[in-house]
């Protein structure tokens, strides 16, 4: 028998089959098209996992399970998507029941998108063989996901390890979430992008950026081509991401924590300082201990996360 795992974003959704060894022996995607409504994106989720089951060269009956990471807010012990941003069309939405239906009244799961990718880390990727891993996914914002002593932590409503919301300067700016100085305002793609800009407004600094074209990306382009004042962005948000790790840390007491995301394409423009950062000011007793390694599973981290989701039975209070 075979796992359906889905990986849902505003803008694609992507599925795959999978082993109970973790394998994904096919795999699709399409864009979720959120724009032309609720229902016409939830067939295209549909849609979706049914063309990876016919790559896969095996029927519906052939699937005993289902599990999905999608945005949140979510209510995963019930299944239920409660009108998430990225999704402006929908409402409260049962998916799991939805996609359970769509395969003959399998068991289906439904977890944030954040916690999926740190399953599959922990599963077969840089958490492997691992019972306390922080996966943390620079991107946009800043989303991440705790495995607790082997398993997901989701807190009292399933919304918990929101990484991004930790406070590192509360004379920080105001966030979208209401709390200020919150990580993600500082070490998130537009994070680095907002704060270079401001820089180079501010010192006119000799650099390779051009106003028009600051990104995460052009930033560590001029970082690896041996511009110091791109270089000196990139390590303020190593630093950044350091002394969030170090509050994550000091809580859920880690052993490695996994860092993805576009970001984490910088490699060690943004490890090395984090990596440091963690060093210097880290609980004692993990600074010789912790590990902060780049995630390894790629696109296939969310499909392979949800997919064991499934396979482990879902969520239980």
């Amino acid at each position: 028998m075979f796992t359906i795992g889905i990986d849902l974003g505003g803008t694609n959704v992507r599925a795959g089959v999978v082993t109970e060894d973790g394998q994904v022996i096919s795999s699709c995607g399409h864009p979720t098209e959120v724009s032309k409504g609720q229902e016409h994106s939830i067939r295209q989720i549909v849609r979706t996992a049914e063309e990876a089951v016919e790559r896969a060269g095996i029927s519906r009956q052939d699937i005993s399970a289902v599990g999905i990471g999608s945005p949140g807010p979510l209510d995963p012990f019930n299944g239920l998507v409660l009108s998430p941003v990225n999704f402006p069309t929908w409402g409260t939405v049962p998916l799991a029941q939805i996609l359970s239906d769509a395969f003959y009244g399998v068991p289906t799961a439904l977890d944030n998108d954040a916690n999926v990718v740190a399953y599959g880390e922990n599963w077969l990727g840089a958490g492997r063989d691992t019972a306390n891993f922080l996966c943390i996914t620079l991107g946009t914002g800043v989303g991440g996901g705790v495995v607790c002593e082997g398993k997901l932590l989701h807190g009292s409503d399933g919304n918990a390890a929101e990484i991004g919301h930790i406070s590192i300067d509360y004379n920080g700016p105001r966030c979208n979430c209401g709390g200020i100085g919150c990580l993600e305002l500082y070490c998130s793609a537009t994070a680095i992008a907002r704060r270079t800009r401001a820089a180079m407004a501010a010192e006119n600094p000799k650099t390779l950026l051009t106003g028009n074209e600051v990104t995460a990306q052009t930033i560590a382009d001029a970082a690896n081509a041996g511009d110091e004042f791109a270089r000196r962005m990139y390590d303020e948000t190593g630093f950044f991401l350091g002394m969030g790790i170090v509050s994550a840390v000091a809580l859920f007491n880690s052993e490695i924590v996994a860092v993805g995301g576009g970001m984490a394409r910088a490699g060690d423009l943004i490890f090395e300082p984090a990596r440091r950062t963690f060093h210097e000011f880290g609980f004692p007793s993990l600074r010789g201990r912790l590990r902060i390694e780049p995630m390894r599973l790629g696109d296939n981290a969310a499909i392979l996360g949800a997919a064991r989701l499934a396979m482990d039975g879902g969520i239980r209070r």
